[in-house]
């Protein structure tokens, strides 16, 4: 590894608060833009933009999942 140099005076902490606050608005902007949410038309959740929404199962206004199947699934124990 390289050997990094000595800093020959101290910095201030606003230069240092003010660096750690633009990385830290930087990195907010990108993982704001990395998913975009919006609200299901019918049952008024959050999801995911052009995704299937997983509380009712609808996408584009048609039925895509059936809920109810899926809940007999997880509910049934094979013994």
């Amino acid at each position: 590894m390289a050997k990094r140099s000595t800093p020959k005076k101290q910095q201030a902490n606003s230069q240092s608060s003010r660096r750690y606050k633009d990385f830290r608005n930087k990195a907010q902007k990108r993982l704001l833009n990395l998913a975009s949410i919006s609200i299901c038309p019918k049952c008024k959740e959050a999801k995911l933009a052009h995704a299937v929404c997983h509380n009712c199962g609808e996408y584009n206004g048609r039925k895509v999942l059936d809920m109810e199947k899926q809940v007999d699934k997880i509910t049934k124990v094979k013994a």
